[in-house]
């Protein structure tokens, strides 16, 4: 499996998502080719973490043996399965390189951090990871397994708290959302409750929910500033 092959489309409304909640945060946001593989790995339990680009799934792909093996050996698995955490990821800055015929820089990688990579992170002391990564097709339930597997490994790295999408949402109401999201977490309202009450509130702009339904809260719900 070769993931370095898998291509992304632009996703230019999530730099001004980035821009917009880096402002609310006091941080500074890593954009485009400042996303780089090294940095994110090199991070050490911050307090949030949110994270705006592609994640994917790669579907199994079971190993077929030839009946002379079979016969060599009876006990041959027909099927192998392939870890999830190997197929699932996020695409950083770099992860198109192959397609565009260059080299990246050695920082850069190969611009994919699997599930697995994630889940060596350092996020013991993290309240807070919101992904919110386009293009999961959470509604397919293989790609279900496949974001189940950056859910998976976003616990393992001590996350204790993940928002995560469901499904694409349009940026600008993705951009309203986690704006008005993080206003409400630093006003004192728990993690679960200030995502059901921006949501109710999209709700009454934009009813039906595929603008403001997608996102959910996995984990500890209460308030971060306690």
């Amino acid at each position: 499996m070769d993931l370095e092959k898998l291509e992304f489309k632009r996703l230019d409304g999530t730099r001004q998502e980035g821009i917009e909640i880096a402002s609310l945060l006091g941080v500074e946001p890593w954009l485009a080719k400042e996303a780089v593989k090294e940095k994110l790995e090199s991070i050490t339990s911050p307090l949030i973490l949110h994270i705006a680009t592609h994640g994917f799934f790669v579907e199994d792909q079971p190993e077929t043996f030839h009946q002379e093996q079979l016969l060599s050996a009876r006990k041959l698995p027909i099927t192998k399965q392939e870890n999830p955490l190997l197929r699932s990821g996020l695409a950083l800055a770099g992860a198109n390189w192959k397609n565009k015929q260059f080299r990246p820089p050695s920082e850069v990688g190969n611009g994919i951090l699997t599930a697995e990579e994630v889940s060596n992170l350092d996020l013991s002391e993290t309240e807070l990871v919101v992904l919110s990564a386009c293009e999961t097709g959470l509604g397919d339930v293989q790609t279900g397994e496949g974001v189940f597997g950056l859910r998976r490994a976003f616990v393992l790295a001590g996350a204790k708290t993940l928002v995560m999408s469901l499904w694409k949402v349009p940026d600008q109401q993705t951009q309203e959302l986690m704006t008005e999201f993080y206003r409400r977490l630093f006003w004192g309202e728990g993690r679960g409750e200030a995502l059901r009450n921006v949501q109710l509130e999209m709700r009454k702009k934009y009813p039906d929910p595929y603008y403001w339904g997608a996102f959910i809260c996995q984990g500890e719900i209460s308030s971060i500033l306690q």
